[in-house]
């Protein structure tokens, strides 16, 4: 593996998990106070990590570049295989539609400065087209547009960091709300939700399996030091309570447009507002890019399709249509499978992994070079983790739907 295809691989790691939603992370846990944030994102990327080796050692010993279809129908069964596709396939078609309605929207709002008018389709069907290109056009196609937005993404977090740190207040930041809650943990576990792309990363790198695992690792502390990074200049600037306040954002805003709007208003500086939108809008970008490659090759890997001129149409019709259909005929399709996202990313990216790793190892003894320390107190503790986690989404859905009753 060379030091290019690494950071590549580093890259794609980082960018599919950093999504718009880091904007968002900070008004969701306003009410925990800081020292009980940083402690849940910590034991959420813990776990989330730990899934994320767990599916990088079931695919080593399964074989490179086999997908989840594959990983779950060898080591689980033919009743796991049909079961992790449909939680797949609901997840990744409704990321992909609600990144695609993101960018669209971007695409819509960018054009108006040229005094060119779409409708919110039509933007979304530029968006389609822009990813479809760049995915039919091969992994190393994929990798090096994500590091160009990476670069982006980078700069603009560093701007909004220049422009907010310096301005930090410890007394607001150390200020506890002395608030204890788990709703969040669902929200906190989909932001670190980036061993989607590891079937992928594994066929595109084919490294040594301790190289894929340093590249797994830091592709993974990226995104949380990220998180706690904003999370201190957010929490250290904006207040809980009060206009603008935290609080406020949480039940009545928007919190990827009010959040810059906030700290505009507080720091009086336009700098701010600029930086955030451009952060989002490499953020969306790269995290759609890291998801629809996860789908295409999912579905190639699914169907057993050669990556023929054939092949790659029919798969990139597969992959696009669906999710592009919703925006257009049922927007409201992939706005609910999102609301149990919580739910099947536990499941599919804590719950599956260690038992497939279980049954690998212990039913199956299939041998392989990586092997992820901590035994089956580890996995049971993971698994556990992951149910829990599932019960308090379940518990959030049941209170949405009391209060909209």
């Amino acid at each position: 593996m060379s030091l290019k295809n690494a950071i590549g691989g580093i890259a794609l790691i980082a960018g599919t998990a950093i999504g718009a939603a880091v904007l968002a992370l900070p008004v969701s846990t306003a009410h925990l106070g800081f020292s009980q944030t940083i402690l849940i994102y910590l034991v959420c990327w813990f776990f989330m990590t730990l899934g994320a080796l767990y599916l990088l050692e079931t695919n080593i010993f399964v074989g490179y570049g086999s997908n989840m279809f594959t990983m779950a129908e060898k080591t689980l069964g033919g009743f796991a295989k049909y079961f992790t596709l449909m939680v797949y396939l609901i997840l990744l078609y409704a990321l992909t539609a609600a990144y695609l309605d993101g960018t669209g929207t971007w695409i819509s709002s960018g054009l108006r400065f040229f005094h060119v008018n779409l409708t919110h389709v039509q933007a979304a069907g530029i968006a389609t087209a822009f990813v479809l290109l760049i995915i039919f056009l091969g992994t190393q196609c994929t990798d090096w547009t994500n590091r160009l937005l990476m670069i982006g993404l980078i700069g603009t977090f560093v701007t909004l960091i220049a422009a907010t740190m310096h301005q930090v207040n410890p007394e607001i930041l150390l200020a506890e709300q002395g608030v204890f809650d788990l709703r969040p943990l669902p929200i906190i576990i989909t932001a670190f939700g980036s061993a989607i792309v590891i079937p992928t990363l594994t066929e595109y790198l084919h490294g040594k399996p301790r190289q894929l695992l340093y590249v797994v690792l830091i592709g993974s502390v990226i995104p949380l030091l990220v998180y706690i990074i904003w999370e201190i200049a957010i929490l250290g600037i904006i207040p809980v309570n009060g206009n603008p306040g935290l609080l406020q954002i949480q039940q009545h805003g928007h919190p990827v447009t009010d959040v810059p709007l906030a700290l505009q208003s507080l720091l009086h500086n336009p700098w701010i507002s600029t930086a955030a939108s451009y952060f989002s809008i490499f953020a969306l970008i790269t995290s759609l890019l890291g998801v629809s490659l996860s789908l295409y090759d999912f579905l190639a890997d699914g169907m057993h399709l050669a990556k023929t001129i054939k092949h790659k149409c029919l798969l990139a019709v597969i992959t696009f249509v669906p999710p592009f259909g919703f925006i257009m005929f049922y927007p409201r399709g992939f706005i609910i499978a999102l609301s149990f996202a919580g739910i099947f990313v536990a499941i599919l990216l804590g719950i599956l992994p260690a038992m497939m790793v279980w049954q690998g190892r212990y039913r199956l003894q299939m041998a392989s070079p990586l092997r992820i320390v901590g035994g089956k107190p580890l996995l049971i503790l993971t698994i556990l983790f992951f149910l829990f986690v599932a019960g308090i989404e379940c518990f959030n859905q049941l209170e949405t739907t009391h209060w909209l009753s």
